[in-house]
């Protein structure tokens, strides 16, 4: 388990807190990877929405208005799609909608009621996203309109969190067919199923490093039900390593686009706390960004 000491450094009304399994100093960007760009992360609470987050200076802006979950920006950093809660009379149902960088252009993309974890290919031109409930659920490619839906996996499990990888041959997404969740990989038309994880635990939401060698997923191998942390893998299958070991739930972890830098949800759910931190691989930091009195999760990195 990490031993942690917390410096607390105020910046724009944000907190910046390092925790630290050494002594160092608190880092504001790394060496490897300028602290420029944008990180789309969801609020939860009064103010729910999606929001962005500009490192270098903490100025923290609010996209969205609504109870809209799953950010991911266009590999171009103009756009990003996300999924969104709708009460109807009957039901709560989830679509897909599309957004500009600065909030403006809402676009509905999805009319099916259960669309959900949206996620690029890497030329911008398709969406691949889970759609159906619980076992039922499978996932889909469509055009980044909306147009053309087609679903890529036929079984009775359910499969959701996909991730493109960055050549666009492979697609990563967590399934259960085997009484737990594995990470699998499949071809981009949804041929040539293969399994990636196998342990008796929950392995999810794959996220491919920008030169597609890994993917980071959270897990809760070895811990109880809901305590994840993250791991990398090759496309392999080999060269598992751990990269957290806290009390906290990690999860949701997307990779920097300079490959040196991992953004993950960090949680204490008994404290009410749920944060976005930021990992620098090779280093004992992780930086965790606070905005007091809110619930952040799942961020994404703008591409640069």
């Amino acid at each position: 388990m990490l031993s942690c000491r917390m410096r607390i450094i105020e910046r724009a009304g944000l907190v910046v807190a390092a925790c630290l399994i050494r002594s160092v100093a608190v880092p504001v960007q790394s060496r490897a990877e300028p602290a420029s760009g944008l990180i789309a992360f969801v609020r939860e609470g009064s103010r729910h929405g999606i929001y962005a987050i500009d490192r270098s200076s903490a100025i923290v802006t609010r996209l969205t208005n609504g109870e809209d979950y799953r950010p991911r920006w266009s590999p171009d950093g103009t756009q990003i799609v996300f999924q969104r809660f709708i009460s109807s009379t009957e039901s709560l149902q989830t679509d897909l909608f599309l957004i500009n960088a600065d909030g403006s252009g809402l676009q509905r993309l999805t009319e099916l009621g259960t669309a959900f974890q949206p996620a690029w290919s890497p030329d911008g031109s398709k969406i691949v996203f889970g759609s159906g409930h619980g076992r039922a659920s499978e996932v889909f490619v469509m055009n980044a309109d909306g147009t053309d839906q087609i679903r890529l996996t036929h079984d009775r499990f359910a499969d959701t969190v996909p991730a493109w990888s960055p050549d666009g041959t492979t697609i990563a997404f967590a399934s259960g067919p085997h009484h737990n969740v594995d990470i699998y990989l499949m071809a981009s038309d949804g041929s040539d199923v293969r399994r990636l994880t196998h342990v008796r635990a929950r392995d999810e939401n794959p996220d491919w490093s920008p030169d597609g060698s890994r993917l980071v997923f959270q897990s809760n191998r070895g811990n109880p039900r809901y305590d994840f942390d993250l791991y990398s893998i090759s496309p392999s299958g080999s060269g598992i390593e751990r990269l957290t070991s806290s009390t906290a739930t990690e999860w949701a972890p997307a990779w920097s686009p300079g490959g040196t830098q991992i953004a993950f949800t960090t949680a204490r759910y008994p404290k009410g706390v749920e944060d976005i931190a930021v990992l620098t691989l090779g280093s004992p930091v992780i930086v965790r960004f606070v905005i007091p009195g809110s619930l952040e999760l799942e961020p994404d990195w703008q591409q640069a």
